[in-house]
Formats: C-alpha cells, structure tokens, sequence
C-alpha cells in the first residue's frame, strides 16, 4: 500500500518513492559547498525537516532547533564511508547534516 507524504508547505506525494526521487533530484541540482538558495528547494526543505522533527519523541533534539537560516550541501562520512547530504545551518550559527531518506521516511 503505498503511503502518501505531506508537508506542511503544502507539497505532497502519492508515495514516499515519488517524494524522495524530488528530494533527490534537490540534492543533485546543487555541488558540495553550494548553499541552497531561498525558493522551492528552500521552502521545501525546511518543510521536510518540520515533518521530520515532528515524528521525534518528546524532549528530543530536532533538526531545525532554533531556527533555519540556510540550507548547503555537503558531504557526510563515517569510518569507511561517505555521502553527500543536505546541511541545515541554524541562525544561532550551528550545523547539522541530514538524510532526506530517513526523513521522508519517518
């Protein structure tokens, strides 16, 4: 069955593999460094992680913490792997990397 994916911007998706094949595509139109102009993709974005914070449990840290200023891309890793990801950059100057997938997906 397949599960619709709505934000609250406004935008939406008969299934989860239509809204991550357009969160993908977001996140191929930019170079690693390239900050994410305010617009579609912007607008987007920030609607993606409210709909990702609200599936948090409560008290837990969310992605938008005290605010959005911008969004880049970049590239995230690990031991062993690397992979290019979405940043939020917050307006009390911190930053964290974020999965599309895995919030489209909560």
């Amino acid at each position: 069955m397949a599960k619709p994916v709505k934000l609250a911007n406004g935008r939406e998706w008969r299934t989860r593999t239509a809204a991550l094949a357009h969160f993908r595509d977001i996140l191929s139109r930019y170079s690693v460094g390239d900050e994410v102009p305010r617009g579609a993709d912007h607008d987007d974005l920030g609607a993606l992680l409210q709909h990702y914070d609200r599936m948090l449990a409560p008290g837990s840290a969310t992605k938008t913490g005290a605010g959005i200023l911008h969004f880049s891309k970049g590239r995230a890793g690990g031991e062993g792997y690397s992979t290019e990801c979405f940043f939020v950059h917050r307006i009390d100057g911190t930053v964290d990397d974020f999965s599309y997938i895995h919030a489209v997906n909560s």
